[in-house]
């Protein structure tokens, strides 16, 4: 699991470390950085999975440094304890304002109890798993080379971590842009989810049972609901389909005929049992949104007795705040200076059985 992230100079987040549980729910007013959190574990995951460029857009453009901060330089860091195995990875992006460009200054990757990667100022040296030296190369500064390193029988733990952070999916659900049509499979879901048919498509066929308990489930949740198909639309087009029998007679409907909520549900139910299927690391924000309330509850004991790998939330919903927050929550809070802070909610002045988002609600975690 992804045990700590710690991050310098990158947004409103200044020499900000934040620890990491199985299941973890980050709290705080807007603009306190869980967002910036959850952008920053999408952007590692595009550079060193992806290969995209620092200054991409969505990885490390210079106008994410923080703003009152002079320092030209951000620091990005990584511990993930994956079984016996502890990384560290760091990786250091040094920006010219003047030109909006950036560059990596420094590269580095550890695990075992030693050395695997180190890029610094473009000059490579790999390492074996028994932490010997490897093969020393130059390359551009612009863009992870640790995503370009090609697997072998003596880099096995660089692969290893490489697969862990490959695994990590981080999704902000925006119904009105799923997409019920897919022409492929697809092995990464979108932030928004919007390709959620096309990761659906690709759990059919590698793991159908999987889709068959996910199918289960929802037929508990969605009323009427008989089961969830494919249907082809094309020569590869594919449709995903739902049907119902709430009636004598039972009907389908395309995955865009339902609204807006019975979407999301069907999502965040499928990242649960498809997303543990194989592993993944899953960072969720707002997941309540366009959900009654009276669908968060069962959604949220689905998650708890999943046992997936790891779960982070970002939400400001009462029923997760008061499920989760007095033992597995996290208040993120800005200082006057700006700096964000982390601690655990301090729930001791709460009486007569006030309950934790009521605290929230009050604003008394300031």
């Amino acid at each position: 699991m992804l045990q700590r992230l710690y991050v310098d100079n990158y947004k409103c987040l200044v020499n900000f470390e934040l620890p990491l549980e199985e299941l973890t729910l980050l709290l705080g007013l807007n603009g306190t950085g869980k967002t910036a959190v959850l952008d920053i574990v999408s952007a590692l995951r595009r550079i060193l999975v992806d290969g995209v460029p620092i200054t991409h857009e969505k990885a490390f453009p210079t106008a994410t440094l923080t703003r009152w901060q002079a320092r030209d330089v951000q620091v990005f860091e990584y511990r993930v304890v994956d079984d016996d195995v502890v990384f560290d990875y760091r990786l250091e992006v040094e920006h010219q304002r003047s030109s909006q460009r950036a560059r990596i200054q420094l590269e580095r990757l550890t695990g075992g109890g030693g050395p695997l990667f180190e890029c610094r100022l473009g000059q490579v040296q790999l390492y074996r798993d028994d932490h010997s030296e490897g093969p020393t190369f130059k390359v551009d500064w612009g863009e992870s080379t640790l995503a370009r390193v090609a697997p072998g029988s003596d880099n096995t733990l660089l692969t290893r971590f490489v697969d862990f952070v490959r695994g990590i999916v981080v999704c902000g659900l925006e119904p009105s842009r799923f997409v019920t049509e897919s022409l492929k499979e697809a092995t990464v879901l979108q932030r928004d989810g919007g390709n959620f048919a096309e990761w659906y498509r690709h759990h059919l066929l590698e793991h159908p049972e999987l889709t068959g308990r996910l199918t289960e489930t929802l037929r508990e949740v969605l009323s009427g609901l008989r089961d969830i198909r494919l249907e082809r639309v094309g020569v590869d087009a594919r449709a995903l389909m739902l049907g119902f029998a709430e009636s004598k007679e039972p009907y389908p409907l395309r995955f865009d005929e339902l609204s807006e909520g019975q979407r999301a549900l069907v999502v965040l139910y499928g990242l649960l049992h498809l997303a543990n299927g194989e592993g993944h690391v899953l960072f969720l924000d707002e997941p309540d949104n366009y959900v009654a309330l009276c669908e968060i509850q069962p959604w949220l004991m689905e998650l708890s007795d999943m046992g997936l790998p790891q779960v982070v939330l970002c939400s400001h919903h009462p029923e997760l705040i008061d499920y989760l927050g007095g033992d597995r929550g996290l208040l993120l809070a800005r200082e006057e200076s700006g700096v964000v802070t982390v601690r655990r909610p301090d729930t001791a002045g709460l009486e007569g059985g006030a309950r934790l988002s009521e605290w929230v609600a009050r604003g008394w975690e300031r």
